[in-house]
C-alpha cells in the first residue's frame, strides 16, 4: 500500500479514542446523507469508512440492516462499543470484502476524500450495490468557504507555517467537479447524479478549544497543527479570539459547509 494510506491509517488509529469532539461536525450531515441514500426499514446498507459508526448507527435506528466497514481496527473497536447491535468489520474501502450487488445503499460520511485512490473506492461502492441502489457520500467544502477551517488556516498563515511535511493527499482534488466525474466514470446512472451543497451550524460550548478538537479528531489538520512548534500557543489564542465572533448566547455557532453527492447504480 502507498504512503497516503499508511499516513491516514496511522492518523485514524491515533484519533479513534478522541474522535468525539470532531464528530460534533460530521454527525450534522448524517440526516441529509441518509435521506439521499433513501434509507428505509429493511434495506441492506453499507457504511464505508464508517469511523466510530455514527452514520451506520443512525441508519440502523431508522430500520436499515446496516453494516459498517473501516480500515482502522481502532475505529472498528470504538464503533462496536457504541453500536453493539450493528455489524462492523475492518475492511478497506478500495477492496471491500463483500459480494457483488449485496447492498441496497452504500454511504460514506466524509471518508472518500481520505482514501489513496478515490476512483477505486467509488468503483467498489458501485460493485457491491444492487441494481437501482444508491451511493451517497459527503466531503468538506473548500477550507476558504468553510468557517471552522478558515479560522484555523487564517491563524496559521498569520502566525505559523503552512509547509508542514506530510504525504500529498486528495483534499485538493475533493471537488464537486472531480468527484462527479469519478462517479460517472464508475458507471452510475448519470440521470440520477447530483452534488448539492449542505450547510449546518456546528454548535460548540462558549469556551471550546477549536484547535484541540482538530488536533485530536482529524489527521491532516492535526499534523499541520502539531507541526507549528512554539507558534501553536499563539495560533490557539488567535483561534479562540476569532471564534468569539460567532458567539450566540452561551454557545459558539460555526456555519459548516459540505457537499453531498448521490447517484443510483444503473
Amino acid at each position: 500500500m502507498g504512503a497516503i494510506r499508511d499516513f491516514e491509517l496511522d492518523g485514524w488509529q491515533a484519533a479513534a479514542s478522541s474522535y468525539e469532539g470532531f464528530a460534533g461536525a460530521t454527525r450534522l450531515f448524517i440526516p441529509s446523507l441518509l435521506q439521499a441514500a433513501k434509507v428505509r426499514p429493511g434495506i441492506r446498507l453499507l457504511d464505508v469508512a464508517c469511523g466510530t459508526g455514527l452514520a451506520a448507527g443512525a441508519a440502523a435506528a431508522a430500520g436499515a440492516r446496516a453494516t459498517g466497514a473501516d480500515f482502522s481496527p481502532a475505529m472498528v473497536v470504538m464503533a462496536r462499543s457504541l453500536y453493539p447491535a450493528v455489524e462492523f468489520q475492518a475492511a478497506d474501502a478500495e477492496d471491500l470484502p463483500f459480494p457483488d450487488a449485496s447492498f441496497d445503499a452504500v454511504i460514506a460520511n466524509f471518508g472518500i476524500h481520505h482514501v489513496e485512490r478515490p476512483e477505486r473506492a467509488i468503483a467498489e461502492a458501485r460493485r457491491v450495490l444492487a441494481p437501482g441502489g444508491t451511493f451517497a457520500f459527503t466531503f468538506w467544502a473548500d477550507p476558504r468557504d468553510n468557517t471552522p477551517w478558515r479560522i484555523i488556516f487564517d491563524a496559521i498563515m498569520a502566525c505559523g507555517r503552512i509547509d508542514v511535511p506530510m504525504p500529498a493527499g486528495n483534499d485538493a482534488h475533493a471537488t464537486p467537479e472531480n468527484f462527479t466525474r469519478l462517479v460517472a466514470a464508475a458507471g452510475f446512472d448519470a440521470r440520477t447524479l447530483r452534488c448539492d451543497p449542505v450547510v449546518q451550524d456546528w454548535r460548540l460550548p462558549a469556551d471550546a478549544d477549536l484547535v484541540s478538537i482538530f488536533e485530536t479528531g482529524t489527521v491532516r489538520m492535526a499534523t499541520l497543527l502539531r507541526g507549528q512548534g512554539a507558534a501553536l500557543d499563539t495560533i490557539r489564542a488567535r483561534v479562540a479570539d476569532a471564534v468569539q465572533r460567532y458567539r450566540r448566547d452561551q454557545a459558539i455557532v460555526l456555519p459548516t459547509s459540505a457537499w453531498l453527492l448521490a447517484a443510483a447504480a444503473g
